[in-house]
């Protein structure tokens, strides 16, 4: 499969489907929260894992919600967009971790964002990257576990056309829904899932 990706066919997606958001993660359940929702990761809302069962336990609940979406939605699961990032203290663009990189297939540079130039002494970009994945590869899993150690953040995973977002985290992923029943049948299957706060933990 060819992993180049269409970067101006999916920022025209996002613009039209998202145009109130921004593509950073943590950002998604406040901008796009009428079809938001949050699952944990572990029972009992745990944080981190701490043993290979409940690693495994994470990444399924992960590609559960994915498959899931991407099977409501009608999106195909092999040709899914990435969006990683690295943090700057210069508009320059800068290349990401290199643990992120081994762990994702070529990814295209997008965009550039301001995170917080409050301090013109101590200014922060946000680069943005954008690559192809498919469910169930092990690059996949290797940038969730890379997720699940908060050894990188912000990824945020969508269909070719941005009809739905999905941001893991360490300790859940916050789902985007392409719609409100979508959303909610989300809700009703996974309802064990689900965080107890309305906002999920505070940290995240």
């Amino acid at each position: 499969m060819n992993n180049r990706v269409d970067l101006s066919a999916f920022d025209a997606a996002w613009r039209v489907r998202w145009p109130d958001s921004r593509p950073i993660g943590h950002e998604l359940r406040s901008t796009a929260h009428k079809t938001w929702v949050r699952f944990h990761s572990l029972p009992e809302s745990k944080r981190y894992a701490e043993n290979n069962a409940e690693h495994r336990e994470i990444l399924t609940r992960h590609l559960t919600v994915l498959n899931d979406l991407s099977s409501s939605a009608g999106t195909p699961i092999d040709n899914l967009r990435v969006i990683t990032l690295a943090w700057s203290g210069s508009a320059e663009p800068t290349q990401r971790d290199s643990e992120l990189v081994s762990a994702t297939s070529p990814a295209e540079y997008w965009q550039i964002l301001p995170y917080d130039l409050s301090d013109p002494d101590y200014p922060y970009w946000v680069h943005l990257y954008v690559g192809r994945t498919s469910v169930g590869t092990d690059e996949l899993r290797s940038l969730l576990r890379l997720v699940a150690d908060d050894r990188t953040s912000e990824v945020i995973f969508a269909p070719a056309t941005a009809t739905w977002l999905y941001h893991p985290y360490d300790g859940g992923g916050d789902v985007i829904a392409p719609d409100l029943a979508t959303r909610d049948a989300l809700k009703r299957r996974y309802a064990e899932w689900l965080s107890p706060h309305p906002l999920g933990p505070v940290t995240s």
